[in-house]
């Protein structure tokens, strides 16, 4: 399309938005066509505190997308003092495109892994920092000049994009994340609902003091839950393991669509 290749005037009075766009890999995706990249980061989910206090952060949302990794990125002030306390956690997203038929053990680290502060590295002892980052998602925020949204069949069908919107990618219904007191839900309008990668493990738990005394991040945290949206039309028991081979036929399917843009060229 022929807006594609040019750079365009927005009609007046077209306001742009500005959204979060999670790879679920290794490296961040490129701004879809014909949008502008502000800055790329880190999958961001929620934080919980120990004194309850917890919020989590729609995928849709520029916020979702933290430029730096940091295992607790907020400080909790009261009237006297400001701090971050020792079982403060942070929640991020993992990568999740693996290879079919592999387990998550397979995919992810499976022992906690550490943060050791830069002057108490030695040798021996670098700590697993570079490590964690490499198995999160990136992601990116771009400026778009229309509206992006989802849009979920509720059945295993692939749905399509209304007249006027354009297909951005093709996914699987996603509704919610939680882990230990905490948790964030996808407004299922946002394409943050829709996630490029099915996996039933979303969510990397890394707190200040692990077991050694220093930060570490856990991928495979027990008390971790993903909720999708379920298929209508799949018949089953009620319970799968997640190595069934019909497990992805159990999800919605779902479509991120942009609104072509009235554009003056």
């Amino acid at each position: 399309k022929q807006w594609y290749q040019r750079r365009v005037a927005i009609t007046a009075g077209v306001q742009s938005k500005i959204y979060a766009f999670h790879s679920q890999r290794k490296e961040p995706d490129a701004c879809p066509s014909g949008m502008t990249k502000i800055r790329e980061g880190y999958s961001f989910l929620f934080f919980d505190s120990s004194t309850g206090s917890k919020h989590g952060i729609p995928l849709t949302d520029p916020g979702s997308c933290m430029i730096n990794f940091n295992v607790q990125p907020v400080m909790e002030c009261s009237t006297d003092t400001c701090e971050i306390k020792g079982d403060d956690t942070s929640i991020w997203m993992p990568i999740g495109n693996f290879t079919k038929g592999n387990t998550i053990s397979e995919e992810l680290p499976t022992k906690e892994l550490v943060i050791i502060p830069e002057d108490e590295k030695t040798a021996d002892n670098q700590g697993d920092l570079e490590l964690i980052k490499s198995y999160l998602s990136r992601c990116t925020v771009c400026d778009s000049p229309s509206s992006v949204m989802a849009i979920h069949s509720f059945t295993n069908n692939k749905p399509s994009c209304p007249n006027k919107w354009e297909q951005l990618w093709v996914g699987y219904s996603f509704a919610m994340a939680v882990d230990r007191a905490g948790g964030v839900g996808e407004q299922l309008q946002g394409h943050g609902s829709c996630l490029k990668y099915f996996t039933p493990q979303i969510s990397v738990r890394c707190i200040m003091s692990g077991a050694t005394g220093y930060p570490t991040c856990h991928f495979q945290s027990q008390s971790q839950k993903t909720a999708y949206i379920r298929a209508n039309n799949f018949e089953s028991d009620g319970k799968m393991g997640t190595l069934d081979e019909n497990l992805e036929e159990s999800i919605s399917r779902c479509v991120v669509c942009r609104r072509i843009p009235d554009i003056a060229l």
